[in-house]
């Protein structure tokens, strides 16, 4: 499923869809900011979420910049430091990809009962929660 939803055409589809031009890893970047609560972040904490280098994260982040999608801010807790936040404009482009992702995914389960919905939500929480607790024994 991971296969199918990651590879390079469904991310074309998508990105057409929702009429923005970003690459892939630059939507995990704002995907990253998007959900994040204190609303920015340093290069080097998001270089940790994604698990790459700073510097390829620091190359997107002024790409990103540049397409006015990201802001960088001063850190009040450390003058030589920025963060990096997103952009009305950032934040838009978010919710569209993520308004065409909803709406492939209510396509791929239109025609099921809502029985077989209930169900599903039921193992998919299940899996998750399973496929948590087992990650995290990872990181301890």
């Amino acid at each position: 499923m991971t296969q199918t939803l990651t590879r390079a055409r469904m991310h074309e589809r998508l990105i057409r869809e929702a009429d923005v031009r970003v690459d892939r890893a630059s939507i995990i970047i704002l995907f990253k900011l998007h959900h994040r609560r204190e609303g920015a972040m340093r290069v080097t904490d998001i270089a940790t979420l994604v698990g790459v280098e700073t510097p390829a994260v620091t190359r997107k982040v002024q790409q990103l910049e540049h397409q006015g999608y990201v802001a960088r801010l001063a850190d009040p807790n450390d003058r030589r430091a920025a963060l990096i936040a997103l952009t009305d404009e950032g934040r838009a482009v978010v919710d569209r990809i993520l308004r065409v992702h909803q709406e492939m995914l209510a396509r791929l389960v239109a025609k099921w009962s809502t029985s077989e919905l209930d169900t599903f939500a039921q193992l998919l929480t299940r899996f998750t929660n399973s496929l948590t607790t087992e990650v995290e024994t990872y990181l301890d």
